[in-house]
């Protein structure tokens, strides 16, 4: 399945500053795409399992919604 990509026209640092690194933009633009089809595959085989569309959309809703991370920055 096609879909829009999802990334922006150009990635931001913490301070604002365009991401100008080409080497970072592909690695997180390569990220992204793997990410979104993963979930396309969760949701997809969610749905032929039986789930309820709404049930396993919310489900990933939230696990986009409760990111974390250790990092210190």
């Amino acid at each position: 399945m096609k879909y829009k990509k999802p990334y922006p026209k150009f990635w931001q640092s913490k301070d604002n500053k365009k991401i100008s690194c080409k080497e970072k933009i592909k690695i997180l633009n390569n990220n992204i795409d793997e990410l979104q089809d993963l979930i396309n595959q969760i949701y997809d085989e969610a749905i032929i399992m039986g789930v309820k569309k709404d049930q396993i959309e919310k489900i990933i809703n939230n696990i986009t919604n409760n990111l974390s991370t250790d990092l210190d920055v």
